[in-house]
Formats: C-alpha cells, sequence, structure tokens
C-alpha cells in the first residue's frame, strides 16, 4: 500500500503543469538609438529629431549579457514587443528565432506632439522635454491621444501580460522608458514584487514577481 501511494505522489509531481516557483514578469528598455546629438534649434528641429529618432536603427550590443539576466531564458517563447523600430530591433537581437515576437500599439512609447514656438531658439532635448512635460500635464495633444488615455490602454493591457504568467514561468516585455515605468507602476499595486534591476546604458532589464 505505501508503495503505491509512493508511486502515485511521484506521478502527480511529473504531471505537466505550471512551476510552483515565482512567476516573473521582465520588462526590457530597447538599446541605444544610434543617432548624432541634436544640438539646438527651434521646435521645428525637435520635431525633425524626434522623426529621425523613430526610423534611427540601434546601437551594438552584446545580447548574451540580456540573456544572463533572464531566469530560465531558454523557456521563453513568446515576447512582447513595440512596434516601434528600436523596441522590435533590440527584442530580434536578443531572442533571435527562438521567440515569436508580438507587437502592439499599446507598447509604443507615449508619443506627444511638440510644442510649436517656431521664433525661440533652444537645446533640441529640451524641446523634447518641454513637449513631454506640457502632453502629460493635458496641455498639449488630442484626447485620444492624450497621457490619461494611453496609461488607461496599459492598465488594460497589463491584464493581458498578467494572464499569460498564469501558463508561463516568464513573460517579457521589450519596450520604452515611460512605457516601462507606467508598467512598473501598476504591476506594484497589484502586488508583484520588483527584482533586480540592470542598467546596460539606455537599455535596462528589470522584472517583477509574485508566487
Amino acid at each position: 500500500m505505501v508503495r503505491i501511494f509512493v508511486f502515485l505522489l511521484f506521478a502527480a509531481l511529473m504531471l505537466p503543469g505550471k512551476s510552483q516557483s515565482p512567476s516573473k514578469i521582465y520588462l526590457i528598455r530597447h538599446a541605444k538609438v544610434d543617432i548624432k546629438n541634436p544640438g539646438w534649434g527651434n521646435s521645428k528641429s525637435a520635431h525633425l529629431y524626434k522623426k529621425q529618432y523613430n526610423r534611427s536603427p540601434i546601437r551594438n550590443f552584446n545580447a548574451n549579457e540580456i540573456k544572463r539576466k533572464i531566469e530560465n531564458f531558454e523557456t521563453v517563447d513568446t515576447v512582447f514587443c513595440s512596434p516601434i523600430k528600436r523596441a522590435a530591433e533590440t527584442a530580434s537581437i536578443i531572442f533571435g528565432e527562438d521567440a515569436v515576437i508580438k507587437t502592439d500599439s499599446v507598447l509604443a512609447e507615449l508619443d506627444n506632439p511638440i510644442v510649436k514656438f517656431p521664433a525661440i531658439q533652444l537645446p533640441v532635448k529640451v524641446w523634447l522635454l518641454i513637449s513631454r512635460g506640457t502632453w502629460m500635464m493635458g496641455i498639449n495633444g488630442k484626447e485620444k491621444e492624450n497621457y490619461q488615455y494611453r496609461k488607461k490602454e496599459l492598465r488594460v493591457y497589463s491584464q493581458k501580460l498578467i494572464e499569460y504568467t498564469s501558463t508561463h514561468e516568464v513573460t517579457v516585455v521589450v519596450a520604452h522608458g515611460i512605457v516601462n515605468w507606467e508598467l512598473k507602476k501598476i504591476f506594484k499595486k497589484q502586488g508583484w514584487k520588483p527584482g533586480n534591476y540592470y542598467d546596460f546604458s539606455t537599455l535596462s532589464v528589470n522584472y517583477f514577481e509574485k508566487k
């Protein structure tokens, strides 16, 4: 009788299913974009720089360094990714053909229009900061594309990511700085605990876990 019990217990443990180790959601920010410092200009210059930034390729980086920061990397078969060039290229270099890259516009950078003051000269990066700040305050931009609307989209999308963790031990997102920042806040509110943070000069990796 004891032998039968031990056999049944062993068989139950060997059945396929979700691991008892904590689920992890990894947030990866894209690699550094290969573009020159824009210097000074007017608001039009900032607009043109932003368009060029979105089209430019990323700089080379060591994909193996990133892989080593993702626990059970070999089990990752799907990556949730922004459709913007710099994020998609980053995901492709890290995961290659080992995983399906699923892009979604919700993970695109929280985009904002550039404020228009063509007569004023400022560092282009200051124009970008002013434009983003006024957009986040609701002063600059259309209602459907404003900051609150995008945050709501991310809250809804985060549930898709969390649902995915119910059947996968490791979930990976490759996106952008502010997108990942918003996702971090969402996960924290839902009881996910932050883990280690790794910075590779623009490209970064950190994770959240929940038992």
